[in-house]
């Protein structure tokens, strides 16, 4: 049985993502093609979001933008996180080392969440969005992250996601995850080879603290072309910048093992 998110809510996100897609003013039917909604509560929803102040509406041209209100909900986050403690400094050098696709994760429940990144210039490429969400199980840096928990937690993990069938038709085996979680544990980083997304490598490394509680990973991504006869250098590279930025930058590292097994993840919660 999958949970399905408030509608309501869901698609006021929704709305807000087609806006960072498009980059520019949407009129209504622009806005209820696009995402399938009926023309009645789509008028609804926008008309909302305008007097909560999250969108403009241009009468003269009928169109809709996002204010600056949606931009400011997150700001002080990324200060915190890329500036605070130190992980600009990790992301920039990084980049400079590589000059390929550098992405802080984080763990937000069964996902994994791409907090800030630094893309190339050059088109060997394929980055997601600041914010995008995917499953821990069908991600790099999920399974770095799982490497650091325990074995029942990483069970858990598995269990939730194929319960509210976010594993369709157990596409990766409990057996298969373990398999991977011991071969992060001995190298200390993930690379995988068959990536959801075809032609595209990438590899993660758990930080070994995190923001607020929450676990983190560094990775590295670009066409497995690039990556792949660079994968020695660019892991060796990911080692020294790391181990440099713990020097650089001391916190209070406290690891996933620290984690109560008996709390029940957020999307499992009555």
């Amino acid at each position: 049985m999958k949970r399905k998110p408030v509608k309501s809510a869901s698609r006021t996100f929704e709305v807000l993502e087609l806006f960072r897609d498009r980059r520019e003013p949407l009129r209504l039917n622009e806005i209820y093609s696009a995402l399938g909604y009926p023309q009645s509560s789509t008028t609804n929803l926008l008309k909302s979001m305008v007097i909560e102040g999250y969108l403009n509406y241009n009468r003269k041209t009928r169109t809709y933008l996002p204010t600056l209100q949606v931009a400011s909900l997150g700001s002080w986050l990324y200060g915190h996180v890329a500036y605070g403690n130190g992980y600009n400094w990790l992301i920039d050098e990084l980049f400079r080392k590589t000059e390929e696709t550098v992405v802080l994760v984080t763990q937000n429940d069964l996902f994994i969440q791409y907090v800030t990144m630094r893309t190339p210039d050059h088109p060997h490429k394929r980055p997601p969005n600041p914010g995008e969400m995917r499953l821990m199980l069908d991600a790099t840096a999920g399974m770095a992250l799982m490497s650091r928990m325990r074995d029942r937690e990483i069970d858990k993990i598995y269990r939730y996601s194929n319960y509210y069938e976010l594993n369709p038709d157990k596409a990766i085996t409990l057996e298969d995850v373990m398999s991977r979680i011991r071969w992060i544990r001995h190298t200390g980083y993930c690379y995988w080879p068959e990536h959801p997304v075809p032609g595209i490598a990438s590899i993660a490394m758990p930080l070994g603290n995190s923001s607020h509680g929450i676990p983190l990973v560094i990775g590295i991504g670009g066409t497995t072309e690039r990556l792949s006869p660079r994968r020695a250098e660019f892991v060796e590279i990911m080692r020294e910048t790391i181990a440099e930025f713990h020097h650089r930058f001391p916190q209070d590292y406290r690891g996933d093992d620290s984690s109560d097994e008996s709390e029940e993840f957020a999307i499992a919660a009555e």
